[in-house]
């Protein structure tokens, strides 16, 4: 076959005709000049490409239908029979009737070539389906309220009716058996991929985003956090396509070829159901607490449409949990507000006015607590951490740990907020936190790291006086080992296989890494010893105007006393004027716990524990090996996570006394600071 276009018009790029003769076109004809028509060449770009198309598809399937060997079988991948439609926000999330259940509806992970779901793989059996699904209703739920299953969903029907969010909730609820919730995990990453990835618009429904939701809650138990990110910004992307944080749908339908929104041709109500107006305030809830605590950037903000959403769902009470969603979110808002106080350039007036606004923020937010603490955890945990995050911003954050005696008021209101969380943690029946999702475990490991920097500071000669009897109460010594003890309980779970993979195993290691932290301080500071107690002493009495005599050292001290002492000018004979800032004006803020809202006078024992007794140390140093205000000026006490000199072992190994510190060189450091991801 001969091209259309002879050699002549191809190179003038001119149209070529052959009117008059087919061997020759009109204008070689006319111009007397030699026409060639050549074989006309097949074009297989098209051919090529389709194929190219096709050798990716099937390298996708293969990697779908790719499993762990289980009993030299390989597990089929995921795939519904029947593809689902979007939901409709105008229709009911549940009907209140229990409809029957179709015989071919679709199985959570059931594949097109004869593959089965958790279920029929005997990876769970259907008896220990539901009774995950039950526990995760009664247990884990209320740490979690924006996604709620009705009471009269069970585990079979959740099996049929929503595949995706049955396989997400057994693999968090899975929790007591490692090597099972690990398979579980790992068969959600393949049905995520399959359904969510490759899924299209088809991937737009709420099964999908409270699936998400969930694995969010709960992450660390899929893989310490390792698809955290990918995980949130999948759920942000759904649930902005959806429209969840605004108006629904268009009220008219547009045409069907418009690209703008995928799901505009459906028309609406005004409102979204319950479900969705949940799912809306959980995604922000969890970008909001992650972000704020770790420092990261928030990819789903708040708009008034999902705080009204959430005022309507408190007004409906469908649910128990239904009424403290619109506190949650307006206490996250708070947060976001105290985090604005850390960026913000302001003058140190405008700085403590800030801070006393939030505070008065904080107090107002009481009322609206409940009394009974086991009904509202969430709540109450969410609170105690925005506490904390004041005293951190307005505290270290503000660096007023290098001058804490002018400043004792809020470091006393930081050990008594840091008392009052410690508290609500310890007060948990053992092995219940276990269920505490993802976020409740990064707030008490803020939680814990804050207290400890607290008693620290607490213990600067300065201000020890002043914070002896809070820093008793809060008593962080043994607060420490009763940590250790009860989350060393929780690990186990891996049985006589990797303890590594146990989340439990590093939550008792970031313990245990704290805990080493402040007694290496104490021990450097030498702020627990005999000798310390004595100096704070003279110094109050020098404070009042009284005169201290100067006492020899014995003889066995005076040989390890260095002979250059760098000894504040607070602490010297000459008498200073009184403190303004004592502890007989400073009023804490009333605790949650308190009847009445008043402190009592007695020392209080942590609730539901045994009375704990102040751990002294066996040996004291007679000489600090580190003082305060080097301590004080080592980096990262305004990093949240962060323990200051963490790495620097020489102040622990150190036996000659303290001789004073340089500020590192360029290419040193103080030792990386580490948070809990």
């Amino acid at each position: 076959m001969l091209s259309k276009t002879c050699q002549n018009c191809f190179q003038l790029k001119i149209r070529c005709d052959r009117t008059q003769r087919q061997d020759i076109c009109d204008r070689c004809a006319r111009l007397g000049k030699h026409c060639v028509f050549r074989p006309a060449r097949r074009r297989d770009n098209s051919a090529k490409r389709d194929s190219r198309i096709q050798a990716l598809e099937a390298q996708v399937q293969e990697l779908l239908h790719t499993r762990p060997a289980q009993s030299s079988q390989s597990l089929q991948p995921s795939q519904s029979s029947q593809p689902s439609q979007p939901s409709q926000p105008s229709q009911p999330s549940h009907p209140a009737a229990q409809p029957s259940i179709p015989e071919h509806s679709s199985l959570a992970s059931s594949s097109s070539s004869g593959g089965g779901d958790v279920v029929d793989e005997d990876i769970v059996s259907r008896e220990r389906a539901d009774t995950l699904v039950d526990m995760y209703k009664s247990d884990m739920m209320p740490h979690f309220p924006f996604v709620v299953l009705p009471p009269h969903v069970t585990g079979t029907r959740l099996r049929h009716e929503q595949p995706f969010l049955f396989l997400a909730v057994l693999s968090v609820a899975c929790f007591h058996d490692l090597a099972v919730q690990e398979q579980l995990a790992n068969r959600f990453k393949y049905m995520l991929s399959e359904k969510v990835l490759l899924g299209g618009d088809d991937s737009l429904q709420l099964e999908y985003l409270q699936g998400l939701l969930v694995v969010l809650a709960w992450n660390q138990f899929h893989g310490q956090s390792k698809y955290y990110s990918q995980y949130l910004s999948l759920a942000v992307s759904i649930a902005v396509d959806m429209r969840l944080d605004r108006k629904p749908m268009r009220s008219t339908p547009v045409p069907a070829n418009s690209r703008r929104d995928p799901i505009a041709t459906k028309t609406g109500t005004l409102t979204w159901g319950s479900e969705e107006q949940r799912a809306a305030a959980g995604i922000f809830y969890i970008s909001s607490t992650i972000s704020r605590l770790l420092d990261k950037m928030n990819t789903f903000q708040c708009t008034r449409f999902i705080e009204d959403a959430c005022l309507a769902l408190r007004q409906k009470g469908e649910y128990r949990t239904d009424r403290d969603l619109y506190h949650v979110i307006r206490l996250q808002r708070i947060i976001e507000t105290i985090d604005t106080l850390a960026t913000e350039p302001t003058t140190d007036a405008d700085a403590q006015t800030a801070y006393l606004r939030v505070r008065a923020e904080l107090d107002e937010f009481r009322v609206f607590l409940v009394s009974d603490v086991s009904d509202s955890h969430l709540l109450f945990m969410q609170f105690h951490t925005a506490n904390l995050f004041l005293y951190q911003v307005a505290f270290f954050e503000r660096n007023l740990q290098h001058s804490p005696a002018l400043h004792v008021s809020i470091l006393c209101e930081g050990l008594e907020s840091a008392k009052s969380f410690l508290d609500l943690y310890l007060w948990l029946p053992p092995k219940s936190e276990m269920a505490l999702t993802n976020s409740e475990w990064i707030q008490l490991s803020f939680g814990v790291t804050l207290a400890a920097k607290f008693a620290i500071v607490s213990k600067d000669p300065a201000v020890e006086l002043q914070t002896r009897e809070l820093r008793q109460r809060l008593n962080i010594d043994n607060v420490f080992r009763h940590l250790s003890l009860r989350i060393g309980a929780l690990v186990g779970r891996a049985g006589d296989g990797n303890k590594k993979k146990d989340i439990f195993a590093y939550y008792e290691q970031r313990v245990r890494k704290i805990q080493t932290w402040f007694e290496g301080m104490v021990r450097a500071t030498g702020s627990d010893s005999p000798a310390s107690q004595q100096a704070t002493m003279h110094q109050q009495l020098a404070a009042q105007g009284h005169r201290i005599p100067q006492q020899p050292l014995p003889p066995q001290q005076q040989a390890h006393a260095p002979q250059h002492q760098h000894l504040p000018s607070n602490l010297s004979s000459t008498p200073q004027p009184p403190m303004t800032t004592s502890a007989q004006n400073y009023a804490p803020q009333p605790p949650l716990s308190y009847p009445n809202g008043q402190m009592p006078n007695t020392p209080m024992t942590s609730v539901g524990m045994a009375p704990m007794h102040t751990y002294t140390p066996a040996a004291y140093s007679h000489v600090p090996v580190l003082a305060f205000p080097d301590l004080m000026a080592a980096p990262g006490w305004d990093m949240p996570f962060s323990i200051p000199m963490e790495d620097q072992q020489w102040v622990f190994d150190m036996q000659d006394g303290y001789q004073g510190i340089s500020p590192p060189s360029e290419g040193d450091s103080w030792g990386s600071s580490t948070g809990l991801q």
